[in-house]
């Protein structure tokens, strides 16, 4: 393989999530006034961008192998239940400290911070499992991993994937800030309501 597919493939990854995100998210948001609900869905639809450039320029990237070849190797080690299920503990566990923190900080209870509603936990659920790592990482630690390993060692493999997945998400983390935050509709709305009686009062 030559060189300079690493290169492409990584600046191409960049273009193609600004385009998404000025175009998709920023139409969503600006033209149609979604809300936050479907913003998380098109955040989560965004972020699997470097799977879908990987394999829809396979030819161009990989031409030495076949995309099933390819996924079949990214998905066939054996994954060990104990190391599963400490990282599934150490999660919960820093986010249940979190909470308690936070709540201890603000002085109320940590259950007025949980919503079990019927709705909320079920779309919770599904928009966790669509969210970035499910579908991005077929490029990042897939295609891209693998060749940062063969240019490089296992240090500055290391340092230079996490600078271009660091960077790449910085517009997404915009996105999900900005788009998907709750807070800022009833903002957003004071802020038009106030513009329209500044231009109807003028």
């Amino acid at each position: 393989m030559k060189s300079d597919y690493l290169k492409k493939y990584v600046i191409s990854s960049y273009i193609l999530v600004w385009a998404l995100i000025i175009f998709v998210a920023g139409t969503a948001s600006l033209v149609f006034h979604a809300p936050p609900v479907i913003m998380w869905i098109v955040r989560n639809l965004i972020a699997w961008s470097p799977t879908y450039l990987l394999l829809i320029g396979w030819k161009h990237f990989r031409p030495d192998e076949t995309r099933m070849v390819f996924v079949k190797r990214c998905f066939s080690g054996k994954v060990k239940l104990f190391p599963l299920l400490c990282s599934f503990a150490l999660t919960f566990g820093i986010s249940v400290l979190a909470l308690f923190l936070f709540s201890a900080v603000m002085g109320k209870p940590m259950l007025s911070y949980i919503n079990f509603g019927i709705t909320a936990l079920p779309l919770s659920i599904f928009l966790s499992f669509t969210s970035g790592p499910t579908g991005e990482e077929l490029g990042w630690r897939g295609f891209m991993r693998e060749e940062f390993n063969k240019k490089y060692g296992f240090l500055k493999s290391s340092v230079c994937q996490g600078l271009v997945w660091c960077f790449w998400h910085t517009l997404l983390w915009a996105v999900d800030s900005e788009f998907t935050d709750w807070r800022a509709v009833p903002h957003r709305r004071e802020l038009k309501q106030k513009m329209h009686k500044n231009r109807d009062s003028g």
